[in-house]
């Protein structure tokens, strides 16, 4: 493992400063620690509301990301006032997080972690606490104390599990006040923990420890087969594509029964290695590699059994998922204890022989993360085997973090879900004026969105844009061509095979011709229709496929236009496409009411803003109007009722609206935002 610490770098840094480089430097390493994960403290003098000089202790607040981390995200803890608790006997989980909450520097400070007793008791400046994947691969195992001194000699302490807390704060600050030459220690199931009297000491440390690890795994695997080699020859990576393209909605069906989740499908050399073989189906229903790896993966995996029929294994499938969810439920029951509740009993992760691995989240970096997070268990299993064997930790030890509410409180820390949390939108056309606000409208509203349109370049750009906006994978850009079944067939399963499914089309590409009836070609004509009718039809014929095969509802937008109900004089393709759309629209509703798929209309009026269409056809409508094409954008202004400029973002609200909740008793409906336009009433 290679050190990234880089004097130059540090210079002038505050204590507190250095803390958050040496954080970031292990958070940035994967193979230390996944999201999330890990803690790390320094001691440090600052100044109290009283102008007091006092010892701190500056420690990860639960719940932040030591990759990401900031100043702010260390609780500032009063050593003077934390210390005496080392002369307790015991302690419970409750009575230790309001004891450190009285000890906080800064009332508004976050909930220090809850390691912070550990980091107190140890009388060093500097202590970094990880879960390396070649550390947990030797504690992981049936011997974890003799292969743990072969590599370390006495230089480690080796303490057996302790469930984080006090006891195991009150374990490690014994057995350091009896060897204190030692440089770190190891928990058994929990990671590594290196101290020292500066930064860069204890982050050299835990290099150096998780180096010999590794170097110590690579001699004992020499030329040994993973989980006892191939049990099942990896599917060609077509056939793999094949197989998630149609098996990822009736997964994401079975997955969302209490709520509604993004899948990821994962199909990586260590995860093919793993579920190829002939013992990852016994290992992997040994436990998690640490306890801090439930909160994302639960307990246990799923992992499928194939059949040979089509039919035969989607059935198979669902029963397999459905007995998970039975089997969890038991467990729940076995060892709950009062005022619990049952969490989602649904599988997180699901492991498919030859194919690959399949993860669920409130969204997609969820769903990526919970992958992130398997994919090093994998390595701790794999590393443990050449080793040993694995082992995990009991059932009802595993319970005891899975439903502990010190562990469950970082979940509260996310905010409160957003209006379109957990749905999949669909926004076609996406690259013009409206498509792009409206896409960035539903993804800051929570939605994980798709969008597309016919340039690839445009796509991916708009892709990058939003997601650096919202610093969250929530756009994925397909390019899509309305009017090509087979480009629009391609979109769909890059669709269900990324995400599982689709819950909102937003049918929004559209083109305009303007021409006078006696003047109009037919090219002209037929390239209305096609765009605007013909591509409608075309997506949500996919749309409704794919939502009945998902069987979780849905609901479509279709774009319309003030001139369905009005139409207007050399807009004669448009309007009559136009109509086309909104006679779709409602054999949507009618058609898709009985698998809970709703379906209604937009109609905007004049939006020039940012818009495509309007600058290709502005200077002839402005013709139509005998007026010059300056004054074209007020007169669309002061012929509406209100006498009001309508904005992509006010269309992007009528669109938020139809897609939530909100309207979910509506459908067959056409909202107009178009200021108000008497002939353009709907009647």
């Amino acid at each position: 493992m290679q050190s990234f610490w880089r004097d130059r770098e540090i210079k002038g840094k505050s204590p507190l400063e250095l803390l958050v480089y040496r954080s970031r430097l292990i958070g940035c390493e994967p193979k230390l620690c996944v999201w999330g994960g890990g803690n790390t403290s320094s001691k440090m003098a600052e100044t109290d509301h009283l102008g007091r000089s006092v010892r701190i202790l500056r420690i990860k607040g639960s719940g932040s990301d030591l990759k990401s981390c900031q100043p702010k995200d260390f609780s500032p803890l009063k050593l003077e006032e934390v210390l005496p608790a080392l002369k307790r006997t015991a302690m419970t989980d409750e009575e230790m997080v309001e004891y450190l909450g009285r000890c906080l520097l800064d009332a508004k400070a976050p909930r220090p972690s809850i390691e912070a007793l550990l980091h107190a008791f140890l009388p060093y400046q500097a202590i970094d606490h990880t879960h390396a994947d070649a550390i947990l691969s030797l504690t992981n195992t049936g011997r974890p104390r003799q292969i743990c001194k072969e590599v370390y000699g006495e230089e480690l302490i080796f303490i057996p599990y302790v469930k984080p807390g006090f006891d195991l704060a009150k374990t490690l600050a014994g057995e350091v006040a009896r060897r204190p030459s030692c440089k770190g220690a190891v928990l058994e199931k929990h990671g590594l923990i290196t101290w020292a009297e500066d930064s860069k000491t204890s982050y050299l440390r835990t290099i150096e420890m998780v180096s010999r690890a590794e170097r110590f795994l690579a001699s004992k695997a020499g030329n040994k087969k993973a989980f006892g080699g191939q049990k099942i020859k990896p599917f060609s990576p077509g056939l793999r594509k094949f197989f998630i393209d149609r098996f990822m909605p009736e997964f994401r069906n079975i997955l969302s029964r209490n709520k509604p989740v993004v899948l990821h499908f994962n199909d990586s050399k260590d995860v093919l290695e793993f579920v190829s073989s002939k013992n990852g189906p016994e290992v992997s229903q040994q436990g998690p590699a640490t306890p801090d790896h439930m909160l994302r993966t639960k307990r246990i995996p799923c992992f499928l059994e194939l059949t040979g029929d089509f039919l035969k294994t989607k059935q198979s499938f669902k029963r397999q998922l459905e007995a998970y969810a039975s089997a969890h439920e038991r467990y729940y029951q076995k060892y709950k204890k009062p005022g619990m509740f049952m969490l989602d009993p649904y599988s997180a992760v699901i492991l498919i022989p030859g194919v690959g691995m399949v993860t669920s989240g409130k969204d997609l970096d969820s769903a990526l993360i919970t992958a992130e997070v398997y994919e090093h268990s994998v390595r701790v299993m794999r590393g443990a085997s050449f080793v040993d064997r694995y082992v995990s930790l009991p059932p009802r030890q595993a319970f005891e973090i899975e439903y502990w509410p010190l562990e469950l409180y970082k979940l509260s820390l996310a905010p409160p879900e957003k209006e379109l949390a957990r749905k999949i939108a669909l926004i076609t056309g996406a690259c013009g004026g409206i498509g792009r606000v409206v896409a960035r409208r539903l993804a800051a509203s929570g939605a994980q969105v798709v969008v597309t349109d016919t340039d690839r370049k445009k796509v991916q750009e708009l892709e990058k844009e939003i997601n650096a906006e919202l610093k969250a994978q929530k756009v994925l850009g397909i390019p899509m061509d309305v009017t090509s079944p087979s480009s629009i067939r391609l979109a769909f399963q890059k669709i269900a095979g990324h995400l599982g499914g689709l819950d909102v089309v937003v049918s929004n590409a559209g083109v305009a011709t303007v021409a006078a009836l006696d003047h109009l070609s037919l090219a002209e004509w037929k390239r209305n229709l096609a765009v605007n009718a013909t591509g409608h039809f075309l997506v949500a014929r996919e749309a409704l496929q794919l939502m009945k095969r998902q069987k979780m509802g849905g609901c479509f937008i279709f774009m319309a236009t003030k001139n369905v109900p009005a139409p207007g004089a050399e807009f004669g393709a448009y309007s009559a496409s136009k109509a086309a759309c909104a006679q779709l629209a409602k054999i949507v509703a009618i058609e898709g009411a009985p698998f809970g798929i709703r379906s209604n209309m937009v109609n905007p009026d004049g939006v020039f803003k940012e818009s495509g269409l309007w600058a290709e056809i502005k200077k002839d409508r402005a013709k139509t109007f005998h007026i010059a094409e300056a004054e074209l954008e007020e007169h669309y202004r002061k012929r509406n009722l209100l006498q009001v400029r309508v904005e992509p973002e006010d269309i992007a609200e009528g669109v938020l609206f139809l897609a939530s909740k909100r309207s979910s008793k509506t459908t067959g409906s056409m909202l107009p935002v178009d200021g108000g336009l008497r002939e353009a009433f709907p009647r």
